[in-house]
Protein backbone atom coordinates (compact mmCIF):
# COMPACT_ATOMS: atom_id res chain seq x y z
CA UNK A 1 0.00 0.00 0.00
CA UNK A 2 1.22 3.59 -0.56
CA UNK A 3 2.55 5.69 1.91
CA UNK A 4 -0.21 7.98 2.91
CA UNK A 5 2.43 10.86 4.75
CA UNK A 6 5.16 9.95 2.19
CA UNK A 7 2.39 11.57 -0.42
CA UNK A 8 0.73 14.54 1.65
CA UNK A 9 4.55 15.84 1.74
CA UNK A 10 5.05 15.77 -1.53
CA UNK A 11 2.16 17.55 -2.43
CA UNK A 12 3.64 19.78 0.43
CA UNK A 13 6.96 20.30 -0.97
CA UNK A 14 4.94 20.59 -4.63
CA UNK A 15 2.57 23.56 -3.88
CA UNK A 16 5.45 26.05 -2.53
CA UNK A 17 7.30 25.40 -6.01
CA UNK A 18 4.05 26.21 -8.08
CA UNK A 19 3.92 29.56 -6.19
CA UNK A 20 7.69 30.30 -6.97
CA UNK A 21 6.98 29.59 -10.47
CA UNK A 22 4.28 31.71 -10.73
CA UNK A 23 5.55 34.67 -8.64
CA UNK A 24 8.87 34.20 -11.00
CA UNK A 25 6.86 34.17 -14.13
CA UNK A 26 4.94 37.52 -13.11
CA UNK A 27 8.07 39.10 -12.02
CA UNK A 28 9.83 38.06 -15.49
CA UNK A 29 6.73 39.67 -17.35
CA UNK A 30 6.44 43.17 -15.35
CA UNK A 31 10.18 43.49 -15.92
CA UNK A 32 8.87 42.85 -19.66
CA UNK A 33 6.45 45.33 -19.32
CA UNK A 34 8.92 47.47 -17.91
CA UNK A 35 11.35 47.36 -20.62
CA UNK A 36 8.83 47.42 -23.03
CA UNK A 37 7.94 51.13 -21.65
CA UNK A 38 11.34 51.97 -21.49
CA UNK A 39 12.17 51.52 -24.98
CA UNK A 40 9.10 53.39 -26.09
CA UNK A 41 9.54 56.04 -23.55
CA UNK A 42 13.55 56.01 -25.19
CA UNK A 43 11.74 55.66 -28.41
CA UNK A 44 9.65 58.63 -28.14
CA UNK A 45 12.37 60.86 -26.85
CA UNK A 46 14.85 59.65 -29.86
CA UNK A 47 11.71 61.17 -31.99
CA UNK A 48 10.77 64.21 -29.86
CA UNK A 49 14.97 64.97 -29.89
CA UNK A 50 15.09 64.19 -33.95
CA UNK A 51 12.26 66.66 -34.26
CA UNK A 52 13.58 69.44 -32.76
CA UNK A 53 17.15 69.12 -34.46
CA UNK A 54 15.42 68.80 -37.46
CA UNK A 55 13.74 72.00 -36.89
CA UNK A 56 16.91 73.56 -35.72
CA UNK A 57 18.69 72.93 -38.89
CA UNK A 58 15.67 74.02 -40.97
CA UNK A 59 15.77 76.90 -39.19
CA UNK A 60 19.53 77.37 -39.60
CA UNK A 61 19.16 76.24 -43.77
CA UNK A 62 16.02 79.18 -43.88
CA UNK A 63 17.25 81.92 -46.55
CA UNK A 64 18.30 84.59 -44.34
CA UNK A 65 15.99 88.01 -44.47
CA UNK A 66 18.04 91.69 -44.11
CA UNK A 67 15.94 94.96 -43.61
CA UNK A 68 15.63 97.72 -46.26
CA UNK A 69 14.42 101.73 -46.77
CA UNK A 70 11.93 101.14 -49.70
CA UNK A 71 12.36 103.97 -52.76
CA UNK A 72 9.78 104.12 -54.89
CA UNK A 73 10.52 104.80 -58.71
CA UNK A 74 8.86 104.46 -62.32
CA UNK A 75 10.12 101.52 -65.13
CA UNK A 76 10.79 98.67 -63.00
CA UNK A 77 8.01 96.91 -64.57
CA UNK A 78 7.39 94.69 -61.27
CA UNK A 79 10.99 94.07 -60.35
CA UNK A 80 12.70 94.94 -57.18
CA UNK A 81 16.08 96.28 -57.51
CA UNK A 82 18.99 95.25 -54.84
CA UNK A 83 22.52 96.26 -54.53
CA UNK A 84 24.35 93.10 -55.74
CA UNK A 85 25.93 93.00 -52.39
CA UNK A 86 23.21 92.73 -50.17
CA UNK A 87 21.71 90.43 -52.84
CA UNK A 88 24.93 88.11 -52.55
CA UNK A 89 24.20 88.25 -48.39
CA UNK A 90 20.68 87.15 -48.86
CA UNK A 91 21.52 84.48 -51.54
CA UNK A 92 19.30 86.27 -54.31
CA UNK A 93 20.53 86.70 -57.91
CA UNK A 94 19.08 88.41 -60.79
CA UNK A 95 15.83 86.85 -61.60
CA UNK A 96 15.48 85.14 -58.06
CA UNK A 97 11.62 85.40 -56.69
CA UNK A 98 11.78 87.85 -53.77
CA UNK A 99 9.17 88.23 -50.73
CA UNK A 100 9.13 91.64 -49.33
CA UNK A 101 7.08 92.18 -45.82
CA UNK A 102 6.66 95.63 -43.94
CA UNK A 103 7.49 94.11 -39.97
CA UNK A 104 4.71 96.71 -38.25
CA UNK A 105 1.66 96.25 -40.60
CA UNK A 106 2.04 92.93 -41.79
CA UNK A 107 1.70 93.96 -45.64
CA UNK A 108 3.98 93.01 -48.31
CA UNK A 109 4.14 90.64 -51.89
CA UNK A 110 6.67 89.31 -54.24
CA UNK A 111 8.42 90.14 -57.38
CA UNK A 112 11.58 89.62 -59.26
CA UNK A 113 15.11 90.46 -57.94
CA UNK A 114 16.73 92.71 -60.21
CA UNK A 115 20.76 93.49 -59.55
CA UNK A 116 21.94 96.83 -59.43
CA UNK A 117 25.52 98.24 -58.28
CA UNK A 118 23.81 101.69 -58.47
CA UNK A 119 21.41 101.00 -55.69
CA UNK A 120 22.42 102.57 -52.14
CA UNK A 121 23.32 99.47 -49.76
CA UNK A 122 20.18 98.93 -47.93
CA UNK A 123 17.80 100.27 -50.39
CA UNK A 124 14.78 98.60 -52.13
CA UNK A 125 13.86 100.31 -55.22
CA UNK A 126 10.32 99.40 -56.69
CA UNK A 127 7.93 101.03 -58.63
CA UNK A 128 4.79 103.08 -57.54
CA UNK A 129 2.27 100.10 -58.85
CA UNK A 130 3.50 97.24 -56.56
CA UNK A 131 4.08 99.63 -53.39
CA UNK A 132 0.63 100.88 -53.75
CA UNK A 133 -1.00 97.58 -54.31
CA UNK A 134 1.01 96.52 -51.44
CA UNK A 135 0.26 99.23 -49.26
CA UNK A 136 4.20 99.77 -48.34
CA UNK A 137 5.29 103.55 -49.43
CA UNK A 138 8.46 105.34 -50.07
CA UNK A 139 10.31 105.28 -46.57
CA UNK A 140 9.15 102.24 -45.05
CA UNK A 141 11.44 99.63 -44.00
CA UNK A 142 10.57 96.00 -44.87
CA UNK A 143 12.10 92.97 -44.83
CA UNK A 144 13.44 91.18 -47.54
CA UNK A 145 14.30 87.57 -48.56
CA UNK A 146 14.67 84.97 -51.04
CA UNK A 147 11.38 83.50 -52.05
CA UNK A 148 11.15 79.69 -50.48
CA UNK A 149 9.56 77.45 -53.52
CA UNK A 150 9.17 77.04 -57.26
CA UNK A 151 6.55 79.08 -59.07
CA UNK A 152 3.75 77.39 -60.64
CA UNK A 153 3.34 76.86 -64.82
CA UNK A 154 0.35 79.34 -65.12
CA UNK A 155 -1.30 77.43 -68.65
CA UNK A 156 -4.50 79.70 -68.65
CA UNK A 157 -5.06 83.22 -66.90
CA UNK A 158 -8.08 85.48 -66.47
CA UNK A 159 -7.92 89.10 -65.79
CA UNK A 160 -10.45 90.91 -63.91
CA UNK A 161 -10.72 95.11 -65.35
CA UNK A 162 -12.03 97.52 -62.67
CA UNK A 163 -12.31 101.01 -63.75
CA UNK A 164 -11.05 103.98 -62.16
CA UNK A 165 -12.58 106.31 -64.45
CA UNK A 166 -15.73 105.94 -66.79
CA UNK A 167 -17.76 102.62 -67.06
CA UNK A 168 -16.83 99.12 -67.18
CA UNK A 169 -17.43 99.17 -70.66
CA UNK A 170 -15.08 101.80 -71.23
CA UNK A 171 -12.65 100.12 -69.35
CA UNK A 172 -12.80 96.93 -71.33
CA UNK A 173 -11.99 98.87 -74.51
CA UNK A 174 -9.11 100.89 -73.01
CA UNK A 175 -7.68 97.69 -72.19
CA UNK A 176 -8.41 96.03 -75.97
CA UNK A 177 -7.41 99.05 -77.77
CA UNK A 178 -4.07 98.94 -75.81
CA UNK A 179 -3.98 94.89 -75.91
CA UNK A 180 -0.07 95.17 -76.60
CA UNK A 181 0.72 97.70 -73.96
CA UNK A 182 -0.90 95.69 -71.65
CA UNK A 183 0.35 92.85 -72.33
CA UNK A 184 4.05 94.27 -72.10
CA UNK A 185 2.96 95.43 -68.73
CA UNK A 186 1.60 92.37 -67.28
CA UNK A 187 4.78 90.16 -68.91
CA UNK A 188 7.37 88.45 -66.44
CA UNK A 189 5.47 89.97 -63.45
CA UNK A 190 4.93 87.60 -60.29
CA UNK A 191 1.52 86.90 -59.42
CA UNK A 192 -0.89 85.10 -56.62
CA UNK A 193 -3.91 83.92 -54.87
CA UNK A 194 -5.87 87.43 -54.73
CA UNK A 195 -3.23 89.81 -56.87
CA UNK A 196 -4.26 92.78 -57.75
CA UNK A 197 -2.54 96.17 -59.45
CA UNK A 198 -3.44 99.62 -60.31
CA UNK A 199 -2.31 100.14 -64.25
CA UNK A 200 -2.14 104.03 -64.48
CA UNK A 201 -1.53 104.41 -68.33
CA UNK A 202 -4.85 102.77 -68.84
CA UNK A 203 -6.38 103.84 -65.37
CA UNK A 204 -7.82 100.68 -64.15
CA UNK A 205 -7.23 98.15 -61.50
CA UNK A 206 -5.91 94.66 -63.00
CA UNK A 207 -7.06 91.86 -60.85
CA UNK A 208 -5.98 87.93 -61.35
CA UNK A 209 -9.51 86.09 -61.36
CA UNK A 210 -8.35 83.28 -61.87
CA UNK A 211 -5.41 80.45 -62.98
CA UNK A 212 -4.61 77.09 -64.34
CA UNK A 213 -3.80 75.47 -62.04
CA UNK A 214 -5.32 77.78 -59.46
CA UNK A 215 -2.73 79.62 -57.06
CA UNK A 216 -3.34 78.83 -53.29
CA UNK A 217 -2.10 79.62 -50.30
CA UNK A 218 1.82 80.83 -50.90
CA UNK A 219 2.03 79.64 -54.09
CA UNK A 220 2.95 81.95 -57.11
CA UNK A 221 3.23 82.12 -60.95
CA UNK A 222 4.81 83.88 -63.59
CA UNK A 223 3.01 85.59 -66.40
CA UNK A 224 4.58 84.05 -69.22
CA UNK A 225 2.38 85.38 -72.21
CA UNK A 226 4.94 83.48 -74.27
CA UNK A 227 3.79 80.20 -72.81
CA UNK A 228 0.46 81.56 -72.17
CA UNK A 229 -1.00 81.90 -75.59
CA UNK A 230 -4.10 83.09 -75.38
CA UNK A 231 -5.97 84.68 -72.01
CA UNK A 232 -9.56 86.39 -71.08
CA UNK A 233 -10.53 89.58 -69.51
CA UNK A 234 -13.60 90.58 -67.93
CA UNK A 235 -15.15 93.58 -66.06
CA UNK A 236 -14.31 93.52 -62.15
CA UNK A 237 -17.39 92.60 -60.05
CA UNK A 238 -19.84 94.79 -62.40
CA UNK A 239 -22.04 94.12 -64.78
CA UNK A 240 -21.72 95.56 -68.27
CA UNK A 241 -24.44 95.97 -70.73
CA UNK A 242 -24.32 94.68 -74.36
CA UNK A 243 -25.97 93.58 -77.58
CA UNK A 244 -26.53 90.27 -78.39
CA UNK A 245 -26.91 88.12 -81.57
CA UNK A 246 -27.78 84.78 -81.90
CA UNK A 247 -26.84 82.82 -84.68
CA UNK A 248 -28.67 79.58 -84.87
CA UNK A 249 -28.12 76.33 -87.04
CA UNK A 250 -31.60 75.19 -88.81
CA UNK A 251 -30.26 72.97 -91.39
CA UNK A 252 -31.90 69.24 -91.48
CA UNK A 253 -29.18 67.72 -89.14
CA UNK A 254 -30.59 69.64 -86.55
CA UNK A 255 -33.77 67.65 -86.64
CA UNK A 256 -31.49 64.84 -85.27
CA UNK A 257 -33.31 63.29 -81.98
CA UNK A 258 -29.76 63.12 -80.08
CA UNK A 259 -30.00 65.88 -77.16
CA UNK A 260 -30.39 64.30 -73.57
CA UNK A 261 -32.94 65.86 -71.46
CA UNK A 262 -30.64 66.66 -68.17
CA UNK A 263 -30.56 69.35 -64.82
CA UNK A 264 -32.74 71.08 -66.42
CA UNK A 265 -35.07 72.02 -64.01
CA UNK A 266 -33.78 75.80 -63.01
CA UNK A 267 -34.26 76.81 -66.43
CA UNK A 268 -37.88 75.57 -66.91
CA UNK A 269 -38.68 77.57 -64.14
CA UNK A 270 -36.96 80.64 -65.52
CA UNK A 271 -38.67 80.11 -69.22
CA UNK A 272 -41.66 80.15 -67.02
CA UNK A 273 -41.34 83.03 -66.06
CA UNK A 274 -42.35 84.70 -70.06
CA UNK A 275 -45.31 83.03 -70.27
CA UNK A 276 -45.61 79.61 -68.84
CA UNK A 277 -49.18 79.60 -69.41
CA UNK A 278 -49.33 80.75 -73.21
CA UNK A 279 -50.42 77.19 -74.95
CA UNK A 280 -47.77 77.42 -77.39
CA UNK A 281 -44.85 77.70 -74.62
CA UNK A 282 -46.28 75.20 -72.82
CA UNK A 283 -46.56 72.68 -75.16
CA UNK A 284 -42.80 73.58 -76.26
CA UNK A 285 -41.90 72.57 -72.58
CA UNK A 286 -44.00 69.83 -71.75
CA UNK A 287 -41.57 67.64 -74.16
CA UNK A 288 -38.72 68.20 -72.23
CA UNK A 289 -38.55 64.98 -69.93
CA UNK A 290 -35.41 64.32 -67.79
CA UNK A 291 -33.49 61.30 -69.29
CA UNK A 292 -35.42 61.16 -72.69
CA UNK A 293 -34.11 62.65 -75.69
CA UNK A 294 -34.91 65.86 -77.81
CA UNK A 295 -34.52 67.07 -81.10
CA UNK A 296 -31.42 69.29 -81.43
CA UNK A 297 -33.47 72.02 -82.79
CA UNK A 298 -35.56 71.81 -79.77
CA UNK A 299 -32.36 72.69 -77.60
CA UNK A 300 -31.46 75.60 -79.72
CA UNK A 301 -34.83 76.87 -79.28
CA UNK A 302 -34.76 76.33 -75.39
CA UNK A 303 -31.70 77.88 -75.18
CA UNK A 304 -32.52 81.00 -77.23
CA UNK A 305 -35.65 81.55 -75.05
CA UNK A 306 -33.23 81.47 -72.02
CA UNK A 307 -30.79 83.76 -72.88
CA UNK A 308 -33.41 85.95 -73.75
CA UNK A 309 -35.06 85.92 -70.14
CA UNK A 310 -31.89 86.55 -68.60
CA UNK A 311 -31.01 89.57 -70.99
CA UNK A 312 -34.75 91.29 -70.43
CA UNK A 313 -34.27 90.37 -67.07
CA UNK A 314 -31.21 92.46 -66.31
CA UNK A 315 -33.16 95.99 -67.20
CA UNK A 316 -30.52 97.37 -69.67
CA UNK A 317 -32.53 97.82 -72.62
CA UNK A 318 -29.79 95.58 -74.74
CA UNK A 319 -30.97 94.83 -77.95
CA UNK A 320 -31.30 90.86 -78.75
CA UNK A 321 -31.29 89.75 -82.47
CA UNK A 322 -31.62 86.15 -83.37
CA UNK A 323 -30.48 85.19 -86.92
CA UNK A 324 -32.13 81.48 -87.89
CA UNK A 325 -29.38 80.19 -91.11
CA UNK A 326 -29.05 76.91 -93.32
CA UNK A 327 -28.66 77.48 -96.80
CA UNK A 328 -29.60 81.57 -96.78
CA UNK A 329 -29.30 83.41 -93.71
CA UNK A 330 -32.91 85.45 -92.16
CA UNK A 331 -33.20 87.50 -89.06
CA UNK A 332 -36.16 87.21 -87.25
CA UNK A 333 -38.59 90.45 -87.51
CA UNK A 334 -40.15 92.16 -84.47
CA UNK A 335 -42.99 94.72 -84.46
CA UNK A 336 -41.76 98.00 -82.52
CA UNK A 337 -43.61 100.86 -81.64
CA UNK A 338 -45.32 102.47 -84.43
CA UNK A 339 -45.70 99.52 -85.97
CA UNK A 340 -41.93 99.69 -87.80
CA UNK A 341 -40.81 95.84 -88.43
CA UNK A 342 -37.62 95.27 -87.21
CA UNK A 343 -34.46 92.72 -87.15
CA UNK A 344 -33.92 92.03 -83.25
CA UNK A 345 -36.01 93.22 -80.17
CA UNK A 346 -34.93 96.10 -77.74
CA UNK A 347 -37.24 95.76 -74.18
CA UNK A 348 -37.58 99.87 -74.42
CA UNK A 349 -39.27 100.07 -77.66
CA UNK A 350 -41.68 96.49 -78.55
CA UNK A 351 -45.18 97.31 -78.76
CA UNK A 352 -45.52 93.31 -77.85
CA UNK A 353 -47.69 92.61 -75.10
CA UNK A 354 -44.40 91.41 -73.27
CA UNK A 355 -41.91 88.79 -73.93
CA UNK A 356 -43.94 85.96 -73.93
CA UNK A 357 -45.55 86.98 -77.30
CA UNK A 358 -41.42 86.87 -78.49
CA UNK A 359 -41.27 82.99 -77.08
CA UNK A 360 -43.82 82.46 -80.06
CA UNK A 361 -41.81 83.83 -82.73
CA UNK A 362 -38.77 81.95 -81.62
CA UNK A 363 -40.49 78.88 -81.37
CA UNK A 364 -42.02 79.16 -84.69
CA UNK A 365 -39.23 80.25 -86.77
CA UNK A 366 -36.34 77.52 -85.42
CA UNK A 367 -38.90 75.06 -85.97
CA UNK A 368 -39.25 75.46 -89.27
CA UNK A 369 -36.03 73.22 -90.68
CA UNK A 370 -35.42 73.47 -94.50
CA UNK A 371 -32.18 73.35 -96.12
CA UNK A 372 -29.13 70.60 -95.58
CA UNK A 373 -26.56 73.30 -96.11
CA UNK A 374 -25.15 75.42 -93.51
CA UNK A 375 -23.95 78.99 -94.49
CA UNK A 376 -22.19 80.35 -91.51
CA UNK A 377 -20.83 82.81 -93.56
CA UNK A 378 -23.63 84.74 -94.78
CA UNK A 379 -24.83 84.29 -91.17
CA UNK A 380 -21.54 86.02 -89.77
CA UNK A 381 -22.67 89.42 -92.25
CA UNK A 382 -26.03 89.55 -91.30
CA UNK A 383 -24.81 90.05 -87.90
CA UNK A 384 -22.51 92.59 -89.01
CA UNK A 385 -25.21 94.94 -90.87
CA UNK A 386 -26.95 94.76 -87.40
CA UNK A 387 -23.71 95.96 -85.59
CA UNK A 388 -23.61 98.31 -88.00
CA UNK A 389 -27.12 99.59 -87.94
CA UNK A 390 -26.96 100.04 -84.06
CA UNK A 391 -23.82 101.79 -84.43
CA UNK A 392 -26.07 104.42 -86.54
CA UNK A 393 -28.60 104.79 -83.73
CA UNK A 394 -26.50 105.74 -81.06
CA UNK A 395 -23.53 108.49 -80.37
CA UNK A 396 -19.99 106.92 -80.02
CA UNK A 397 -19.79 107.68 -76.65
CA UNK A 398 -22.33 105.39 -75.71
CA UNK A 399 -22.42 102.15 -77.84
CA UNK A 400 -22.54 99.59 -76.57
CA UNK A 401 -20.37 96.02 -76.83
CA UNK A 402 -21.69 93.42 -78.87
CA UNK A 403 -21.95 89.31 -78.44
CA UNK A 404 -22.83 87.15 -81.43
CA UNK A 405 -23.10 83.27 -79.90
CA UNK A 406 -22.65 81.18 -83.26
CA UNK A 407 -24.44 77.97 -82.49
CA UNK A 408 -24.16 75.06 -85.45
CA UNK A 409 -24.28 70.81 -85.24
CA UNK A 410 -21.85 70.46 -88.50
CA UNK A 411 -19.68 72.80 -90.43
CA UNK A 412 -20.04 75.62 -93.70
CA UNK A 413 -20.58 74.11 -96.80
CA UNK A 414 -21.32 76.85 -98.85
CA UNK A 415 -21.11 80.56 -99.18
CA UNK A 416 -20.53 83.23 -101.06
CA UNK A 417 -18.22 85.84 -102.40
CA UNK A 418 -17.35 87.10 -98.44
CA UNK A 419 -15.32 83.67 -98.33
CA UNK A 420 -15.52 80.66 -95.47
CA UNK A 421 -16.67 81.81 -92.41
CA UNK A 422 -12.93 82.13 -90.59
CA UNK A 423 -12.09 84.52 -93.36
CA UNK A 424 -15.36 86.76 -92.59
CA UNK A 425 -14.37 86.65 -89.25
CA UNK A 426 -10.92 88.04 -90.04
CA UNK A 427 -11.69 90.18 -92.42
CA UNK A 428 -14.82 91.77 -90.56
CA UNK A 429 -14.35 91.10 -86.76
CA UNK A 430 -11.02 90.10 -85.41
CA UNK A 431 -9.82 93.89 -85.19
CA UNK A 432 -12.93 95.22 -83.17
CA UNK A 433 -12.83 95.69 -80.09
CA UNK A 434 -16.45 96.00 -79.45
CA UNK A 435 -17.49 92.63 -80.65
CA UNK A 436 -16.80 89.35 -79.49
CA UNK A 437 -17.80 85.67 -81.23
CA UNK A 438 -18.51 82.76 -79.13
CA UNK A 439 -19.55 79.43 -80.55
CA UNK A 440 -21.34 76.45 -79.52
CA UNK A 441 -21.20 73.21 -81.05
CA UNK A 442 -23.63 70.44 -80.48
CA UNK A 443 -23.93 66.84 -81.77
CA UNK A 444 -21.28 64.73 -83.13
CA UNK A 445 -21.17 65.81 -86.28
CA UNK A 446 -19.57 69.78 -85.45
CA UNK A 447 -16.25 70.60 -87.16
CA UNK A 448 -14.52 71.55 -84.24
CA UNK A 449 -11.40 73.09 -85.20
CA UNK A 450 -13.40 75.35 -87.52
CA UNK A 451 -15.73 76.18 -84.57
CA UNK A 452 -12.80 77.55 -82.07
CA UNK A 453 -10.73 79.06 -85.20
CA UNK A 454 -13.86 81.18 -85.74
CA UNK A 455 -14.04 81.73 -81.82
CA UNK A 456 -10.47 82.56 -81.68
CA UNK A 457 -10.15 85.42 -84.03
CA UNK A 458 -13.44 86.78 -82.99
CA UNK A 459 -11.80 86.87 -78.99
CA UNK A 460 -14.12 84.64 -77.76
CA UNK A 461 -14.42 81.04 -76.92
CA UNK A 462 -15.30 77.47 -78.53
CA UNK A 463 -17.75 75.49 -76.05
CA UNK A 464 -19.26 72.15 -76.98
CA UNK A 465 -22.01 71.09 -75.34
CA UNK A 466 -22.79 67.40 -74.02
CA UNK A 467 -26.19 67.91 -73.54
CA UNK A 468 -29.46 70.33 -72.93
CA UNK A 469 -28.65 70.97 -69.29
CA UNK A 470 -24.58 71.64 -70.52
CA UNK A 471 -26.19 73.89 -73.56
CA UNK A 472 -28.35 76.45 -71.35
CA UNK A 473 -26.05 77.13 -68.59
CA UNK A 474 -23.91 78.23 -70.76
CA UNK A 475 -26.44 80.16 -72.74
CA UNK A 476 -27.86 81.48 -69.50
CA UNK A 477 -23.84 82.38 -68.31
CA UNK A 478 -23.01 83.87 -71.58
CA UNK A 479 -26.22 86.18 -71.13
CA UNK A 480 -24.88 87.67 -67.98
CA UNK A 481 -21.00 88.08 -68.58
CA UNK A 482 -19.03 89.30 -71.02
CA UNK A 483 -15.71 87.54 -71.48
CA UNK A 484 -13.29 88.61 -74.41
CA UNK A 485 -10.36 86.21 -75.15
CA UNK A 486 -6.70 87.66 -76.52
CA UNK A 487 -3.93 85.77 -78.02
CA UNK A 488 -1.16 86.49 -76.87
Amino acid sequence: MPDKGAEEQKEKEVKPLKAVKKTVKKKRAEAAEEKAVEEKKGEEEEVIERMFKEAEEAKEEKPPKKQFKVVVKEGLSGYISLNEKDASELQILEGSIVEFEDPLSGAGGVALAHLDKDVPPGTAVMEPALSEACGIDEGFEVNIGKFEGTPQKITKIVFGVEPLEGGAEEAIRRVLDAKDEFQNWLDGRVIFKDWVLKFPKLNVNVYVVSTEPPLTGRQVGIINFAEIKSYEVKPWRAAVPFNAILLIDVSRSMLTEDMKVMNIAPAIEAIKTIGGEIPEIKEFLEQFQEGKNVKRVAGAVFAALLYLVEKVGRGYGERVAIITYSETAEPITFLMTGGVKLPYFHPGKSKMAGVSQLGRLIIDRLNRVSSSHTNMSEALMEALKLIETWEKEEPEGKRLPNMIVLLSDGFPDIWGDEGPPVQVVHDHFSKRSDVVIYTVGIGGEVQERIMEAIATKGHGIYYKAEDLGDLLNWYQKLARDLVIRLEA
